[in-house]
């Protein structure tokens, strides 16, 4: 699978990151909207995802918990906007710490030779929202998400599923 591209343009709101994932999009989107798969890779390894909601169609939304190993929680929402399996995924997404930043995220999963494009273009309210999100290590947890994501389809399509809180 290739590297996680993350690019900040320095004058918009909005964060961009691509990468290939080695699997067919029909298998990529699934990853990012079913519960049972999103659990597996979604957020930083210390983090565990303790609650994973989802209830799929326009207007519908999904609720994230993840807890550290001291106990502490963080919590984050979003509404579904528009949903074209398996090729476009438009949401929102609201860290509760900070809800008054309220983030419009479109993925795109593209077809490509050896697996499926992602690309998300995620656009804050400002800039200096966009910063406080870089600055809280969202570029540290998109990388060890996608790492996770990674060992997930290699067991998947070997035929494995992991432990839901497994590294």
């Amino acid at each position: 699978m290739d590297e996680l591209q993350i690019e900040m343009p320095s004058n918009e709101p909005v964060i961009t990151f691509r990468r290939r994932v080695a699997a067919h999009s029909d298998l990529v989107f699934r990853l990012f909207t079913e519960a049972q798969h999103l659990r597996r890779w979604w957020g930083p390894r210390p983090l565990e995802l303790v609650e994973c909601e989802i209830d799929l169609y326009i207007g519908g939304g999904y609720r994230l918990v993840q807890q550290a190993p001291d106990g502490q929680r963080f919590s984050f929402h979003g509404t579904y906007l528009a949903i074209e399996r398996p090729h476009r995924l438009v949401q929102t997404f609201v860290y509760e710490g900070r809800p008054n930043n309220e983030v419009v995220e479109t993925f795109s999963f593209s077809p490509v030779e050896g697996g499926t494009l992602v690309q998300c273009r995620a656009v804050h309210t400002s800039v200096e929202d966009r910063d406080a999100h870089a600055a809280s290590g969202a570029s540290a947890g998109l990388t060890e998400s996608y790492q996770r994501q990674e060992q997930l389809v290699t067991h998947l399509q070997n035929g494995v599923l992991p432990c839901a809180h497994s590294s």
